[in-house]
């Protein structure tokens, strides 16, 4: 656990598959990503599949909140910078964002995004543009790719 990134922490908001969750929470353990919030209004936890998380559940620390706001203002109260992560081409470009600091990176539904709630929160949004004709990735492999981004430019400016 000593591996594990205290600056940066990942949260997911009101995510109904769980097999997107357990795919994040892999992607977040590979990364050294140390803590996950989970947050879902009726407090839902997820049945995390074996197969998709492969005990990445037993290696990253999750918390779970009910509310976004709660969460998103105790991030704050602990020194992150809140940046949301969004389909609108408006929103900063992944790789043109700044991860140095204490990053907290939301990522919303899968089907509705990030709530009205969460984007008044946070600081700021970013957009991965996509450049074919699809409109996103599933949340899982967008989530996976901003995490790269951010430990790229963390391990960058450690060396």
């Amino acid at each position: 656990m000593s591996l594990r990134r205290k600056d940066l922490v990942l949260v997911l908001e009101n995510l109904s598959e769980d097999q997107n969750i357990a795919a994040i929470l892999r992607s977040a353990e590979a990364f050294g990503v140390g803590k996950v919030y989970i947050v879902h209004p009726e407090g839902k936890k997820p049945a995390i599949a074996r197969q998709s998380a492969t005990g990445a559940h037993k290696w990253v620390n999750i918390e779970f909140y009910n509310s976004i706001i709660g969460c998103l203002k105790n991030l704050k109260k602990d020194g992150f910078y809140i940046i949301g992560a969004l389909v609108d081409p408006d929103a900063n470009i992944l790789w043109d964002e700044d991860f140095s600091g204490k990053v907290a990176i939301v990522v919303g539904s899968e089907s509705q995004g990030m709530s009205e709630e969460a984007q008044r929160l946070v600081a700021k949004n970013i957009y991965l543009p996509m450049l074919g004709l699809t409109e996103s990735l599933n949340v899982s492999v967008a989530a996976g790719i901003f995490l790269y981004e951010a430990i790229r430019q963390k391990e960058k400016g450690q060396l």
